[in-house]
């Protein structure tokens, strides 16, 4: 499955936009199975070799599902291997690149209940964020 992912990543990204490539792998439904963790691992890893463009727009979404679902201990086991990044997502806000990965970013600091970095990037990259994410209204 990993190796099918980069294959793709680097050949067709955009055919996984919004494809739902985990369901049935790392996910089902909003559960996760047991390699939902070593996942979340792998992802943050390719993370820094793809800068921009769809397949960024693909990891930072997967690891946006990672971070939230119905089976709380490995939701926390795959928090734990995100948690790390959080200066990555705040660059990748800051970047201005995408105004979607950005969105992805920012929901993926909230989720991981960093509310002191979600506050900062409300504040301070307010002007890279979607208007519906400025409220603190969650």
């Amino acid at each position: 499955m990993i190796d099918d992912l980069f294959e793709t990543l680097d050949s067709d990204p955009g055919s996984l936009v919004g494809a739902g490539w985990m369901d049935e792998h790392a996910v089902n439904s909003s559960f996760f199975h047991r390699s939902a963790p070593a996942v979340a691992q792998i992802l943050m890893a390719a993370l820094p070799s793809y800068e921009a463009g769809a397949a960024r727009e693909v990891l930072l979404e997967a690891l946006a599902d990672l971070c939230s679902g119905d089976t709380d201990e490995l939701v926390a086991q795959c928090q734990a291997m995100i948690r790390p990044g959080v200066w990555t997502f705040l660059e990748e806000i800051a970047s201005g690149r995408s105004s979607v990965n950005a969105s992805f970013a920012f929901e993926i600091i909230d989720m991981l209940g960093e509310d002191d970095w979600v506050a900062f990037a409300r504040e301070q990259l307010g002007d890279f964020l979607p208007r519906a994410l400025l409220n603190d209204d969650d």
